[in-house]
């Protein structure tokens, strides 16, 4: 795939940001992304999905991730055909996520760059257990995962993919 790794990244404020550039416009991307019911046959580290209300634009979602070790739910806030956006929700004690994926239109809208944003922290007692570095190996392993799997769907362009945290 089009997504590559850099060395000798940081990620300030539990946050990690990766780009992809794929060969579809927003509106199809955004289509694939928020037709949740299928995310396991679009992206490989959900095994199973749940989708518990709302529509694409709103839906909460619960699926398990082998990226993320967990089952969790996210609550969606999108705008349709430019960006996907969800916050955790009954999520593991004292995790907190949120994330955004903007999908800008380039090419004239003929590909779609995919600015990818994602937090993750846990907080309180449960954030003795867990070190930073395991936190920013599961926010670059979904975003790999994420952005690899949509990148392989819609035969990214070989021209431009980057990450940084």
């Amino acid at each position: 795939t089009a997504y590559k790794n850099p060395e000798g990244l940081t990620e300030p404020g539990h946050t990690t940001t990766a780009s992809v550039v794929v060969a579809a416009p927003p509106a199809q991307v955004y289509a694939a992304a928020t037709d949740y019911a299928r995310w396991p046959l679009l992206l490989h580290d959900i095994k199973w999905v749940r989708v518990e209300g709302g529509g694409a634009r709103d839906a909460k979602v619960r699926f398990r991730s082998t990226a993320l070790e967990h089952e969790i739910a996210v609550k969606f806030d999108n705008v349709p055909e430019r960006s996907i956006r969800f916050r955790g929700v009954d999520t593991p004690p004292g995790a907190r996520s949120t994330g955004v994926y903007e999908l800008v239109p380039i090419d004239g809208g003929a590909h779609t760059r995919i600015d990818a944003t994602l937090y993750l922290d846990v907080v309180g007692a449960p954030g003795i257990f867990i070190r930073d570095s395991t936190l920013r190996s599961m926010r670059q392993k979904k975003l790999r995962a994420d952005l690899g799997d949509v990148a392989a769907r819609f035969a990214s362009s070989p021209a431009t993919a980057a990450a940084h945290q």
